[in-house]
């Protein structure tokens, strides 16, 4: 139970969803602050463009899903809720922001750091993940969970790190020179905290309601931040992105993409992990789901390495199989289609 639900008590579904509601524009208000506020003082100290908009702003973006991670796992005590919201953000990030922005602002250009570096390490930081979920299965009786421990989380940081040195060592000649106006850095540092402590109201508020919804239509907490809280907590990032676009930085809003998955994926994710002491995830439920989030990925790593440029037809091709996802994952939650079951993942891998 989350604070604003021992505060609140029992209310009607409504209420719920209205304080989830205003949660969202918490959250989108405090990603906007924290995100300009990092940008400044990037600006200030001449950071690269590639280094903010593929690590800096990516992460400033991410703190959404790190909040969901840390509410989870310290406050709820479950680890399903910020692991589903982090595999149903990882999917919406990966095909719904570059579909959008390339819509939105035209045919997309794309780098060969982009594809080869930043995509290419985030299948590798999805491949990575999968050892661990392997290795997890291991330490339990059965394959209906799979155990991770705090040491296999920072394996995942270690991973991070990597992907850290090759985005700053990769842009060592390629420095920006400072802005000639003065920031005032320590306000940025004061607006940045203030930031961070709206997104912590409004991601409360937003998980409230995602358990009130599971409740109210008995399905599965997991399923639901897969679906509902993924989407509005990656709203913001998709704002950040079509913003980017039409100032003329598509090439930024791709990189920041996947830049924010990867730190969702080996850094967030590994956070709550080593909160919590270790946790456990459903085994039978994340394959799936991360396999369809693996071959995503090749598909845009594919369309985005063609000519090196994402035209507004395979904009709406990402679109399209993102409202796939979504479709499943409805038919899922209401148990209209059952393919997150043993039978399946039995058919998978055999």
């Amino acid at each position: 139970m989350t604070v604003i639900q021992e505060l609140l008590g029992n209310q009607p579904l409504a209420v719920w969803i209205v304080l989830g509601v205003i949660g969202f524009f918490f959250t989108w208000r405090g990603a906007n602050i924290v995100e300009s506020t990092t940008s400044k003082v990037s600006d200030h100290y001449g950071v690269s463009q590639a280094i903010q908009g593929g690590l800096i702003v990516a992460v400033a973006t991410s703190f959404p899903e790190l909040a969901i991670i840390v509410i989870s796992v310290v406050i709820l005590g479950e680890f399903g809720i910020g692991a589903g919201a982090l595999i149903g953000t990882a999917v919406f990030n990966i095909l719904v922001i570059p579909g959008i922005v390339t819509i939105a602002t035209g045919d997309t250009s794309t780098t060969r750091g982009i594809v080869y570096r930043d995509a290419i390490f985030y299948l590798v930081a999805i491949l990575g993940f999968f050892a661990v979920i392997a290795l997890g299965v291991l330490g339990t009786d059965g394959t209906e969970t799979a155990e991770i421990t705090p040491q296999m989380g920072i394996g995942l940081l270690v991973l991070y790190a990597v992907y850290v040195i090759l985005i700053v060592g990769g842009q060592t000649d390629k420095r920006r020179v400072a802005t000639d106006y003065q920031t005032q850095v320590p306000k940025q540092l004061v607006l940045f905290c203030a930031g961070l402590g709206v997104i912590l109201v409004g991601v409360e508020s937003m998980i409230a309601m995602t358990i009130e919804i599971s409740e109210a239509i008995d399905a599965p907490p997991f399923l639901m931040s897969v679906t509902i809280l993924s989407i509005l907590s990656s709203f913001p990032d998709l704002l950040v992105g079509v913003q980017m676009g039409k100032d003329g930085d598509q090439k930024a809003a791709v990189a920041n993409v996947f830049g924010t998955n990867t730190f969702n994926l080996v850094a967030a994710l590994p956070v709550g992990v080593i909160l919590a002491g270790g946790v456990s995830i459903g085994f039978l439920t994340s394959v799936p789901l991360m396999l369809f989030l693996f071959y995503s990925t090749l598909v845009v790593v594919v369309v985005s390495a063609t000519q090196f440029e994402l035209t507004q037809t395979e904009g709406y091709l990402l679109i399209g199989l993102y409202v796939v996802f979504l479709a499943w994952m409805v038919s899922e939650a209401v148990g209209f289609t059952r393919l997150l079951t043993e039978e399946t993942l039995r058919t998978i891998v055999q």
